[in-house]
């Protein structure tokens, strides 16, 4: 398992020490030189920034939708009964379905949900096509696909909360609100912060919903780094900056992490 995981970091690090262009082409060793390159790439540090903004709206939109799905079917309605096997579809469907679907609701001559919209007085463009909003636009549909997975496990979480507790509360005097905040919400602590850590990973390297809907485009405003690792060593055929960039992005990531749990993980009181 280890020389599973290994062999690929050891193989890309050594790649970003050389000048490949192709994969498998000859190479020589030229140490930092492709680092500096990289570093010196205007398109790279707007790359890591597109994906920082891509993980935080991620993360804040995923978890509205998550949570406010798992509230709703923790109620005893026939619809929550129901929404608890449908609420999964989004997740289900393949990623090359939904990025054919969304192209053609938010089609700006005949989508629908565009039509819906111009119904109302309101013109949405063509979201996909337009540099300004393309971006927010991809980010909307990630998190349509993918909230449905953190919803499940937060509703699974809800389910362990002792309804002692819960009615003792309530007993107290605490509205709905006040219990959820003082009681409910510090329950779930351990596993949002577990959830918020591995999504942000996973949501930070998505390529395929984006290359699909954008391919990175209009004009780059959807370039995000899987994006950019992906085009450099693929359509302007320099492995070894691509390698380079790859080695950076684990860099920055381990150090996103490292500080995620340094000052988020949950007090052992909590």
């Amino acid at each position: 398992m280890a020389l599973v995981i290994a062999f690929p970091l050891i193989n890309a690090v050594i790649t970003s020490f050389q000048d490949q262009r192709t994969i498998g082409s000859p190479a020589e060793f030229v140490g930092f030189d492709t680092y500096a390159k990289v570093l010196g790439d205007s398109a790279f540090w707007e790359a890591l920034g597109r994906s920082g903004i891509w993980l935080v709206v991620n993360m804040i939109v995923q978890t509205i939708l998550a949570f406010a799905t798992a509230l709703l079917l923790q109620r005893s309605t026939r619809w929550s009964r129901a929404a608890r096997t449908w609420i999964v579809l989004p997740w289900v469907i393949p990623t090359v379905a939904v990025a054919v679907v969304w192209q053609w609701m938010l089609n700006s001559n005949y989508g629908i949900v565009t039509q819906l919209f111009r119904g109302i007085g309101i013109d949405l463009g063509s979201p996909f096509g337009d540099s300004a909003v393309a971006l927010i636009a991809v980010i909307l549909v990630n998190s349509w696909h993918w909230f449905p997975l953190s919803a499940v496990v937060i509703y699974g979480a809800l389910a362990t909360v002792p309804g002692e507790v819960l009615e003792a509360a309530k007993m107290d005097g605490a509205g709905a609100w006040r219990t959820f905040w003082a009681v409910t919400f510090p329950l779930l602590q351990p596993v949002l912060f577990a959830l918020a850590l591995v999504g942000s990973l996973w949501s930070f390297n998505v390529l395929d919903t984006i290359y699909l809907i954008t391919g990175g485009g209009p004009v780059g405003s959807t370039t995000t780094m899987p994006v950019y690792v992906y085009d450099t060593a693929f359509s302007a055929f320099r492995s070894s900056q691509a390698a380079a960039a790859s080695v950076l992005t684990v860099i920055v990531l381990g150090i996103a992490a490292l500080l995620f749990v340094r000052f988020a993980r949950p007090k052992e009181d909590s």
